[in-house]
């Protein structure tokens, strides 16, 4: 009984020790090359002709078309008083949409009414004219606000006029009477046309900007920010100084101005017709920057 004991346990350690040997074997020579085969790049060789379509200038940027405006304008706190949603009725409050003093048909709005609540939505006709259903009553207007999935379509590239207002005085909607709403006017802008991004002291600076048709009168302002897309400016000229150029650009230098090295620059530039009425400006970006100093 004991030597078969001992038979057993030779025999099963010479078995395991033939097992060991066989996967020392495999792990030394066999793996490596699968582990070599399963990953192995492959180079693809060069060819005459490429396999895709070789552009050799740089495509220009799209740049999409959108309303530059803001498409919703509130009093102060009126978010915070807003109750929702007044409910549609007999009176009306109407009012009237120009692009570039033509009638702007397709605008949906809603104006915010007493201080807490918009009205129900509307759209502007043909002849550029909504009409917003309300309850009779006293009514006031606070703001409006377009329809995102709209504004952009009929008003690309166009900001609203630098003399549109967006609150009325009181007004009464009866049986007999219309209120009268916001009449929304919305102009091409003024562009800029800068030759340089980046400047050194004591360079000449001249800001410049497309002319403006029946444009008779430019007034330019400029502000400062420490920042190159804060929204935080401070404003270089009074505006009683501010500079009236009737060329489409400004030599800085000219003025009293101190730029400091290491801040960024924006102008605003307005252009007013013969009798001094604004006409247009060009779009006002809260970020940003048009030029800078080098340090």
């Amino acid at each position: 009984m004991l030597k078969k004991l001992l038979d057993g346990l030779i025999f099963g350690t010479g078995f395991g020790i033939a097992i060991l040997t066989i996967w020392l074997l495999v792990s030394y020579f066999v793996l490596p090359n699968l582990i070599e085969n399963r990953f192995e790049i492959t180079e693809i060789p060069e060819t005459s002709e490429p396999s895709e379509n070789v552009v050799l200038v740089a495509p220009s940027i799209r740049i999409s078309e959108k309303f530059l405006g803001s498409p919703a304008v509130y009093s102060a706190n009126f978010l915070d008083n807003k109750a929702g949603v007044l409910s549609r009725g007999d009176g009306i409050i109407s009012g009237k949409a120009l692009v570039n003093e033509q009638p702007l048909s397709g605008l949906k709005l809603r104006l915010a009414l007493n201080g807490s609540v918009m009205s129900q939505w509307a759209t502007t006709d043909s002849r550029g004219i909504y009409r917003v259903r309300v309850p009779f009553g006293e009514y006031k207007i606070d703001g409006y606000e377009f329809d995102h999935s709209i504004v952009n379509k009929v008003l690309p590239n166009k900001i609203k006029h630098p003399e549109n207002s967006y609150r009325t005085e009181k007004f009464l909607v009866s049986t007999e009477q219309e209120g009268r709403g916001i009449q929304f006017r919305f102009v091409d802008p003024l562009t800029r046309n800068l030759d340089k991004r980046k400047y050194s002291l004591g360079d000449k600076i001249i800001l410049k900007w497309n002319e403006y048709p029946e444009a008779n009168e430019y007034t330019v302002q400029v502000y400062e920010k420490s920042e190159a897309n804060s929204w935080k400016t401070i404003r270089l000229f009074n505006w009683s100084e501010m500079p009236k150029v009737s060329k489409t650009e400004l030599e800085l230098n000219d003025y009293d101005l101190v730029l400091k090295p290491g801040y960024f620059y924006t102008f605003e530039v307005q252009a007013r017709d013969s009798r001094g009425n604004l006409l247009s400006a060009t779009y006002k970006e809260h970020f940003g920057f048009d030029f800078e100093i080098s340090k």
